[in-house]
């Protein structure tokens, strides 16, 4: 199969995956749109077997949500998945349609990246082999020294990420379909993925947890549930290093109070429940007073849901504000920019209706130029897609002769 083809094919699967949409499904939608198209048209496309008009390309992208250019453009990024937990409930559908909606946002900001020429200096570091709950530690520990925190607490995870070039993905109904799901865009930027729908100790504690998932090799360990006992010992050290958890709780502790508990839980982010495990771990408290105060959570009912709620800024900005940035360069247009983040549409406000004069397009640099081309070529697509007197017309189209 020719390089093109491939390209073309994948990104056709990409986008119907993406969309939540299965073959059948694209069928209909494009049937709605008065396209007659088989699913064995559809499968023979994403085989690679051949390669649809131009014309139905642009039905297809109106049918899955993108642009026709989408198809045809060589993807800007790739995402190796090194940790991927899916609920037992997950099929392997929903698992590919995750994977390949993150897959879609990460190549939107690295676009964007490119388009405002903003430079990546930062790589995440390099994993370190890890066997044991000390070496999980050490490695949390690590982690912290390379981004500067030392026995600082970290007041925003998402903004600490985004910070050191990585990516934080938020998926709608996420937490329902998988536990977890990390890994490194072209090999050097971290990208988790989390719910916004989970409160903000919540977040907290995943992302940490992923990010163990990121720095720890524990190719050595027998069983995925060691994996994951290591990975949340990485994100208790690393929201509470054991210098920080002395210090708020002392060496050796006979008793904890819950009031103790629900300062600290806002103080520092981490539930009241992972506190108990951070002290249990630091060696303050010993195995019988945690199970002690395990149950009377249990019995006040607080093991679900805690007296106390945390209250942080675990929101991703990074991607929210290149968008904005590009909108105001013209760079990208305002429509892409919607299509990118729904919700961006209060801060956008109204156009304010400075035009690109041919002597600003000159002054800008040639990839400037092609972004502010595309962002024109599409809203232009959108105003005739839209208004049949506009689309009423034949082009002759022989691409497929071409191809």
């Amino acid at each position: 199969m020719e390089q093109g083809v491939a390209m073309i094919s994948q990104r056709i699967r990409q986008a119907r995956v993406a969309a939540g949409m299965s073959q059948d499904a694209l069928v209909a939608a494009l049937a709605a749109r008065g396209v007659a198209l088989t699913k064995a048209a559809v499968s023979k496309y994403e085989r690679g077997g051949s390669v649809p008009r131009a014309t139905l390309l642009k039905h297809l992208g109106g049918a899955l949500g993108v642009s026709a250019e989408y198809f045809l453009r060589e993807p800007s990024v790739t995402v190796e998945w090194l940790a991927f937990r899916k609920r037992a409930t997950a099929g392997i559908r929903e698992q590919e349609r995750f994977q390949t909606m993150a897959q879609e946002c990460v190549e939107a900001q690295f676009d964007l990246r490119d388009a405002l020429h903003i430079e990546s200096e930062s790589r995440f570091p390099a994993r370190r082999m890890v066997a044991t709950p000390e070496d999980a530690e050490n490695a949390a520990v690590a982690l912290r020294r390379e981004w500067g925190l030392d026995d600082l607490p970290v007041e925003s995870m998402v903004e600490l990420i985004e910070d050191h070039d990585g990516i934080v993905v938020e998926i709608e109904g996420a937490e329902q379909t998988v536990d977890g799901m990390a890994g490194l865009a072209n090999g050097c930027h971290a990208v988790v993925v989390i719910d916004p729908g989970l409160s903000d100790d919540r977040k907290r504690f995943t992302l940490a947890h992923e990010l163990g998932h990121l720095s720890m090799d524990t190719s050595g360990v027998a069983t995925s549930a060691g994996e994951e006992r290591l990975a949340h010992r990485f994100a208790s050290a690393f929201l509470v290093p054991a210098s920080i958890a002395r210090r708020e709780l002392g060496v050796r502790r006979s008793h904890l109070s819950f009031e103790e508990l629900k300062i600290l839980k806002q103080k520092h982010g981490l539930s009241m429940q992972a506190w108990l495990y951070r002290a249990l771990d630091c060696g303050i408290i010993d195995q019988p007073h945690m199970n002690a105060m395990f149950e009377r959570l249990s019995r006040e009912g607080w093991r679900r849901t805690e007296p106390v709620e945390y209250r942080g800024h675990e929101r991703p900005m990074r991607f929210r504000q290149m968008a904005l940035r590009a909108v105001a360069e013209g760079l990208v247009s305002r429509e892409k920019a919607q299509k990118w983040i729904p919700d961006l549409d209060q801060e956008l406000g109204a156009p304010t209706g400075g035009a690109m004069t041919a002597s600003k397009l000159r002054g800008l640099s040639y990839e400037q130029r092609s972004s502010v081309l595309l962002a024109a070529a599409e809203s232009a697509a959108l105003v005739y897609g839209n208004d049949p007197a506009l689309a009423q017309f034949e082009v002759y189209d022989d691409t497929e002769d071409v191809l």
